[in-house]
């Protein structure tokens, strides 16, 4: 885990090659507070820098940036090749020697043996990476097929940079520094809504996230730019009907495949723990851990009432035979972990639950260095709410479901807000249940709630038809099908902008790094095969992890939180100081302040819960007077 940038200066506008790379480098020293390297080619004017984590072969002989064996490659890179052991036991076999120990350097072999895009195919890991290729005369960008490495691209005339950091980019001088000062119309309105800048959008002009999956290529003699996937989701699913394997056998396989993923994740030669909450994928990845490092530790974020997971937590830790660490913040640990997240995320970002990561990576990285975690599980076997009732449309009685909408729909928000429904009220439910029909504009929609606050922009949330066309539904089918189209949009857009985002952004902030066994290669696929029903069941979705567990000996209940914390609260509380100057304060911005102060004044009495919406708001202002 590490973070690295660089830039091509073909016309030979960037005056002192040198200082801008070193203000690249210091730019994003978090992320790589173990070393750093730097090269710069002069006939092709290209620079590159890399800052590191080293987890993976401390040794010099990790360090970067690394040229291949044959001298044709020359890389920077963030993330770990998971089965690097195998890959390097192959490319041994073939020939290959190797000077260390790092899975830099097998993926460096890999591109000698295999060429990039091969390569890329046969690796289980996560990555984002820059790589000269010296022989072909060209420049690519790669980023793994979640999203779970951030990759940056601005364009300027014939100049070109990249970087793991807007931050890297922002300290550029000209032709970089008038462009990327700027705000994104576009990507504003779409975080307003969302709560976070979806791909490919990036919060300055000039600016993209590669997507995940994403490849670009530049050429190095006239700077043209070719994006393409390396990777392409898969758009068809299996019909329940053409599924004919067994729901044990179902079982079987997504339990190797996750055994797989989490044992290959444990490799590591810097200390290893979990973020261990309540919920089942964090416990089937503790589990599983817990066979091959019998003493890993357990963190858990301690949260007042009805947040709090310390318990189940506990058990599950005691039950494994883990050594566990509640975690519970003092208020000025979370009043100035909130201040700081307008730095953390690097990019305006509204999901909560960043601040919950950032008080439990504090905590922990006195003692870990490598955090496990269950994130893309949800997204993968139907986790969340909007699946369960898609599915539940789909195949369970959808009038009475058209019923309850109606219900909900024709009752005042003052009571349908008060009407228990499942997890939620009866007017979550009726907003999710009208907006699931709807297809891509009903998931819009629903997406448009965790950022709540476009209104304050311009009335309704943002349509399909207002969206360009490199937009955050690059890699979808056209066509909607329900509960898997749902599913597939989640992976590719929420889960890549959010919380990937936010498990990135948080940890790194402490020097740490988050791996997802959940987005192993072979979870993933393994995944995509089951048929939609085996995803379901009484309880609700993610039925193959409850039965892995099941087959495990361990217990599959427990109500799922989401990592909360109880923001509302905290904005009346702890944080409403701090919330109120930037919500009162005049700001050169386009929300409307009569509506702000008004949806402020309405929380602050218990009129409305109006937390997310005001915490949009919070988040962009702290990020805004942070970047003046």
């Amino acid at each position: 885990m590490c973070g690295f940038a660089g830039f091509i200066d073909r016309p030979n506008r960037i005056a002192d090659p040198a200082s801008a790379m070193a203000l690249m480098s210091e730019a994003i020293r978090h992320r790589g507070p173990d070393g750093e390297g730097h090269s710069f080619d002069a006939s092709r004017r290209i620079g590159l820098v890399h800052r590191r984590l080293a987890i993976q072969d401390p040794s010099e002989a990790g360090a970067q940036p690394m040229r291949s064996a044959s001298d044709r490659f020359e890389l920077v890179y963030n993330g770990e090749i998971y089965d690097f052991l195998e890959l390097r036991a192959e490319l041994e076999i073939a020939g290959h020697r190797f000077r260390g120990k790092s899975d830099t350097e097998v993926l460096l072999a890999g591109f000698d043996a295999w060429g990039i895009e091969s390569t890329l195919k046969r690796v289980d890991g996560m990555f984002a990476f820059a790589v000269i290729d010296r022989r072909e005369g060209r420049l690519i960008l790669a980023r793994d097929q979640a999203g779970q490495k951030p990759l940056l691209l601005a364009v300027a005339g014939k100049c070109i940079a990249f970087a793991s950091d807007l931050r890297a980019l922002e300290v550029l001088p000209a032709p970089f520094a008038h462009q990327l000062s700027g705000i994104n119309e576009n990507a504003f309105r779409w975080y307003l809504a969302n709560g976070a800048v979806p791909w490919p959008f990036s919060i300055r002009p000039g600016v993209e996230h590669v997507p995940p999956g994403g490849l670009i290529e530049i050429n190095l003699e006239g700077g043209r730019i070719d994006r393409r996937r390396w990777w392409t989701p898969p758009t068809e699913f299996l019909d329940d009907s053409d599924d004919q394997s067994g729901a044990e056998d179902d079982t079987n396989q997504v339990l190797e495949a996750l055994r797989t993923s989490v044992h290959r994740q444990c490799r590591s030669d810097r200390p290893i723990g979990i973020f261990l909450s309540a919920g089942l994928d964090s416990r089937i990845v503790a589990a599983l851990a817990a066979e091959v490092r019998p003493e890993l530790p357990a963190f858990t974020l301690g949260m007042p009432g009805p947040f709090d997971e310390t318990r189940e937590a506990a058990t599950m830790a005691a039950r494994l035979g883990l050594p566990h660490r509640i975690i519970r913040p003092r208020e000025e640990e979370t009043i100035e972990a909130a201040r700081s997240l307008c730095s953390v995320a690097d990019e305006p970002f509204a999901d909560s639950s960043l601040l919950a990561t950032v008080l439990l990576s504090r905590a922990a990285s006195p003692e870990i260095a490598v955090a496990l975690g269950g994130d893309g599980g949800d997204e993968l076997f139907g986790g969340y709410r909007r699946h369960l009732a898609a599915a539940r449309w789909r195949g369970f009685k959808p009038w009475a479901m058209r019923q309850l909408a109606g219900i909900g729909h024709r009752l005042p928000d003052s009571i349908s807000g008060k009407i228990k429904v499942g997890r939620g009220t009866l007017r979550d439910a009726s907003y999710r249940l009208k907006n699931i029909e709807l297809g891509h504009e009903g998931y819009l929609r629903l997406r448009g709630t965790q950022g709540d606050a476009a209104e304050l922009f311009e009335s309704g949330p943002l349509s399909a038809s207002a969206i360009s066309r490199r937009n955050p539904w690059d890699g979808l089918a056209p066509e909607w099908s329900g509960v898997r189209s749902m599913m597939a949009a989640d992976f590719r857009t929420y889960l890549p902008d959010d919380p990937l985002v936010k498990v990135d952004r948080g940890t790194m902030s402490c020097g740490m790094e988050y791996r997802s066994p959940m987005l192993g290669r072979d979870v993933i696929s393994t995944a995509w095969n089951l048929g939609t029903d085996r995803l379901f069941d009484a309880r609700g979705g993610r039925a193959p992890i409850r039965a892995a567990l099941r087959s495990l000996g361990l217990p599959t209940g427990g109500a799922k939180r989401g990592f909360a914390i109880p923001l509302s609260d905290w904005l009346r509380g702890p944080l409403h100081g701090w919330a109120e100057s930037l919500i009162l304060t005049d700001f050169e911005d386009p929300i409307d302040p009569t509506a702000l102060r008004n949806d402020w004044q309405r929380h602050e009495g218990g009129r409305s819960d109006l937390a997310v919406r005001l915490w949009t708001i919070v988040c962009w202002r702290a990020w805004l007077q942070g970047r003046s």
